[in-house]
Order: C-alpha cells, then structure tokens, then sequence
C-alpha cells in the first residue's frame, strides 16, 4: 500500500446505495477541478477497494465499511482501528451515515448508548473529527430533494404529491408509476449520476458541505 498519504477519510454507512451516492457525490466534487485525480484502488493480493483523492495539496485515501444493517454499527469501530487506524498512522476523519429513526425504532437491537461507545473506540485511533451525516429519512429521502432529476429520469411529469412515508416507499411508488422496479444498491447508479448534486447539498438535512471543506482543504499539520 503507498504510504505517502497526508489524510484518511472513513465512511460507515448503512447500506449499499448509500456507498453510490456517496462515490459519485466525491466524483462531483473532484470533477470542479481538473487538476485532481479520484479513482478507484483494488488491492488483489490484500482483497481490498479503497479510494484516493489525489489534489496539489493533498493525497486522502477513503475507505467505505457497508454493514447492511443498522446493528451491526456499533461493531465498525473495530473495523475502522484495524483497517484505517492502525494500517496508516495520518490523521483521519470518520462519517458515520445513518437514518436517526432506526436507535429509537422499537424493533431495532442498536440502542443509544452504542453510538456513545462507538465514538470512544473510534477516538482510540488517529481519529481528528467524527461526522454525524445523519438525518431521520432513508438515502432515498435525500435523493428525492431533486424529485425533478428522478422524474426526469424516468421521463415521467412531477407528481404533486408522493406516496409512502419514508423515502424508499415514495422512490419505489415513483418508478410503479411508470411501470420500473426501484433497485437499490449498484442498480441505482445510473438514477443518482442523473441528479442535480448542488440542489441536494444545498437543501438536504446533511452537512455535506462538511464533507466539501474536509476534502478540499488544507492538509493537516502533524
């Protein structure tokens, strides 16, 4: 693995779809300026999919843990100690992505009190700041704050209103609406490149202007 890294970003997120809205919102910020370079890394011999970002003034890797379910991420601090932490001694920053629904749901095991021992395991490491993108909707919430680019999309008018409560039940409604099949996952790619990024930053209850200025800025000094 090349060494010369000045910064790590860890992403902990629910679920897949999350993983491509993330990917392609970095692939929008990199595309503002030329001169920087994000691409894909497979290491075979390892098993391992990272990411870097490579700028005039930095170079970040960016490793993304998927747990799938929501109480499997109390158990991703161990992943970010032994796979970030522990592999690269540079500062890191950590984005945990989660629906705040899901501590609270009476069905859910994952109780409030992991989120505090998530964050003392996490700050063991060369941890600089823990990121809360958090907000009470699914990633398809998110994504239908440009309900015109999915329309579009999908060549259908904008309806007036959505049917569903949450995100995934409205986006899934969406696409019967024409006769499709919503898909999560890696089959949602070619819906979320089609979106109007800087109309979700600007409007959706996420600080991903965070994660903008993190990206873009100056490198820490150690």
């Amino acid at each position: 693995m090349i060494k010369n890294y000045t910064d790590g970003i860890a992403f902990v997120l629910e679920g897949s779809t999350e993983k491509i809205f993330y990917l392609n919102l970095l692939k929008y910020f990199a595309d503002i300026d030329k001169k920087i370079v994000f691409k894909k890394v497979i290491l075979e011999e390892e098993g391992e999919i990272f990411y870097e970002w490579t700028s005039e003034m930095k170079k970040i890797i960016i490793k993304i843990y998927v747990v799938g379910t929501i109480t499997q991420i109390s158990n991703s601090g161990k992943w970010f100690l032994s796979k970030c932490s522990e592999k690269l001694k540079i500062p890191w920053s950590v984005y945990l992505c989660y629906d705040t629904d899901s501590p609270k749901a009476d069905i859910s095991k994952f109780y409030e009190g992991d989120w505090k021992r998530l964050r003392e395991v996490i700050n063991k490491g060369r941890t600089k700041k823990i990121v809360d993108l958090a907000a009470s909707a699914d990633i398809e919430d998110i994504l239908l704050y440009d309900l015109e680019g999915i329309c579009g999309f999908l060549n259908i008018p904008v309806p007036d209103t959505l049917t569903g409560r949450k995100g995934k039940a409205k986006m899934k409604a969406l696409y019967r609406s024409c006769g499709a099949t919503y898909h999560e996952g890696d089959r949602a790619e070619n819906m979320i490149n089609a979106l109007n990024k800087e109309k979700i930053i600007t409007n959706a209850p996420l600080d991903l202007q965070q994660l903008k200025k993190d990206i873009f800025g100056e490198p820490e000094m150690n």
